[in-house]
């Protein structure tokens, strides 16, 4: 048997005297951090759900090189799991790049489900799929959608919930304006400092 955790002294005693062997992974520790673009503008994207299904809302954030917010968004959606959330955050985030006229060399997603349905051009919920097919529609040659750490990709995570519990659509013009729980995260990101990510060997 096989534990996340480590289990109570009496629990463990009781798994041995049933003749269970079990063992507990061991987390390892990666440093990670956001990396910018050498050229040009980069989109992350990143969508929530509260409860999954439950309340949901996506955020996104245009930055240049040097790690300068163009804009942002933080999107509401109502009822919805964490597919929805990510794929209409996606497909928000390349709408308003395609409106404003911004070339998107990368796109950065912390969902992995919706990066590799992209790459192999296969829906995987058809619950989803109006959002996935514009977004592929939008995704220009020369983009490339690409999976990243959650922990690098906090900044549209507050946006994200930000639009959960303010439960409106907004954008936002650049960094003074963006909500106060963005501004922390976003200054990591630009001075490069490095974040923890923990996960099970």
């Amino acid at each position: 048997m096989v534990f996340k955790t480590e289990t109570a002294w009496s629990a463990s005693q009781v798994l041995l005297s049933y003749g269970f062997t079990y063992h507990t992974l061991a987390k390892q520790t990666k440093l990670v951090r956001w990396i910018p673009l050498v050229v040009d503008f980069c989109l992350n994207v990143d969508g929530a759900s509260k409860g999954n299904p439950g309340l949901c809302g996506g955020g996104g954030c245009i930055r240049d090189k040097h790690g300068k917010v163009l804009l942002a968004f933080s999107n509401y959606y109502g009822a919805g799991n964490s597919l929805i959330a990510e794929a209409r955050a996606l497909c928000d985030g390349l709408r308003l790049a395609h409106f404003v006229g911004i070339r998107l060399p990368a796109i950065y997603s912390d969902s992995s489900t919706l990066v590799q349905s992209m790459q192999q051009g296969k829906c995987p919920s058809w619950l989803i799929h109006r959002w996935w097919r514009s977004s592929r529609d939008l995704l220009d040659n020369g983009s490339s959608l690409v999976h990243v750490f959650r922990e690098t990709n906090q900044v549209v995570d507050r946006l994200a919930n930000h639009a959960i519990y303010t439960m409106c659509n907004e954008v936002f013009w650049g960094f003074k304006y963006l909500p106060y729980a963005c501004k922390g995260p976003l200054l990591i990101d630009k001075t490069g400092l490095l974040n923890i990510r923990l996960s099970y060997c």
